[in-house]
C-alpha cells in the first residue's frame, strides 16, 4: 500500500519537475520573440501570466489524474465553486466589463504607451503613460493623470493622433 502512495509521489515530482522545465522554456522563448519583435514588456507579462495560468490548469489535471482522486466528487466541489464566483462575477459586472475591455485592447492594439489620444465627444485629451487591466491612464497638458476605465474605450471615439517620425 505504501509503495502505490510512493510511486504516486514520484510520479507526481517528475511531472511537475518537467512542466516546469517546460514553462522556463516557454517563458525563454516568449521573451525571445518579445526582443526580436520589440513587443512592449507590458505584454511580455501578460503572457507570461496566461502561460503560468495554463501550466498550473495542466498540473492540476495531471495531479488528479495520477493521484486518482474521484472527478465525481471534485466536479460537485468545482460546480459549487464556479456557482459562487459566477455570483460575485455578477455582482462585480462592471470590474469584469473593464478586464475584458483590457483583454480586447491588449490583443487588438488601437493605441499604445505614448500615443497621444482623444476620446470624443467627452473632450479628454493626453498621452498614455500605461495601459493597465482595469483602466488606462493618460497626462493631459496640465500634466494631470486621468485614469479611463478600460470599457469606456468601447463606448466612445477615441481619435489618436500620428507620432512624428
Amino acid at each position: 500500500m505504501e509503495t502505490i502512495y510512493i510511486i504516486k509521489l514520484l510520479w507526481s515530482v517528475l511531472f511537475l519537475t518537467f512542466m516546469l522545465g517546460m514553462a522556463g522554456l516557454i517563458k525563454q522563448k516568449a521573451k525571445k520573440i518579445q526582443k526580436k519583435e520589440k513587443l512592449n514588456k507590458t505584454r511580455y507579462f501578460i503572457l507570461k501570466k496566461l502561460i503560468n495560468t495554463l501550466l498550473a490548469i495542466l498540473c492540476f489535471t495531471a495531479l488528479v489524474l495520477i493521484w486518482g482522486i474521484n472527478v465525481k466528487s471534485l466536479w460537485v466541489s468545482i460546480s459549487g465553486l464556479l456557482a459562487m464566483i459566477a455570483v460575485a462575477f455578477f455582482a462585480v459586472w462592471s470590474l469584469v466589463g473593464n478586464i475584458l475591455a483590457g483583454v480586447i485592447l491588449f490583443f487588438t492594439s488601437p493605441f499604445k504607451s505614448g500615443d497621444e489620444i482623444e476620446i470624443l465627444p467627452d473632450d479628454i485629451r493626453g498621452k498614455v503613460i500605461a495601459i493597465n487591466t482595469f483602466f488606462t491612464l493618460i497626462q493631459d497638458d496640465d500634466e494631470a493623470f486621468i485614469n479611463i476605465p478600460n470599457s469606456l474605450f468601447f463606448q466612445k471615439y477615441l481619435k489618436r493622433k500620428k507620432k512624428p517620425k
